[in-house]
């Protein structure tokens, strides 16, 4: 085969599928609401650590668990996000530990190196940029967030600004 009959089966594919089972019109809008709320004047954050992500007999256990006693709080949640430098020195890291209080989030966070910093949680579901500011040893908490996607962006004097993936909370 080559690629000309390659693209064309996949644009018939892709038409196909569009047809008969095309997104829901709500993840089409949050997709298009998240490429706008993207900062491009940041740099990317990567999810390096996820603590949901657990592989093995624990994540298992903890899927059981999960659905034999939904009574059960949620356990917080470890999430680390690092941006790397040029010669592979970790420039910034942004720790947060995500809760479930009540129907929403709290986020306890810090960041490494320490230090003073504004830090701006989007959501697409919330109007604006919900900001704290960090303290100087780089703590900061972020409460009433809803669930679903979030993305925070850091704000430091005299550094460029660093904005996570985005990630459902």
């Amino acid at each position: 085969m080559n690629d000309a009959h390659d693209d064309s089966l996949l644009a018939r594919l892709g038409q196909l599928f569009r047809e008969a089972d095309p997104p829901p019109a709500d993840a089409v809008e949050l997709a298009r609401q998240s490429f706008g709320l993207r900062g491009l004047d940041a740099e990317l954050a990567e999810l390096v650590e996820d603590s949901e992500a657990a592989t093995g007999d624990a994540a298992v256990h903890r899927q059981a668990v999960a659905v034999r006693d939904p009574g059960t709080a949620p356990q917080p949640r470890q999430l680390t996000f690092q941006v790397v430098g040029p010669h592979g020195a970790d420039e910034v890291i942004i720790a947060v530990q995500v809760e479930a209080v009540g129907t929403r989030r709290r986020l306890t966070g810090h960041l490494a190196p320490q230090g003073p910093a504004r830090i701006e949680v989007r959501q697409p579901a919330a109007p604006e940029a919900r900001r704290v500011d960090a303290d100087g040893r780089g703590l900061f908490v972020i409460d009433d967030v809803l669930p679903g996607p979030m993305s925070l962006t850091c704000r430091r004097a005299g550094a460029p600004a660093i904005a996570t993936q985005w990630t459902l909370v």
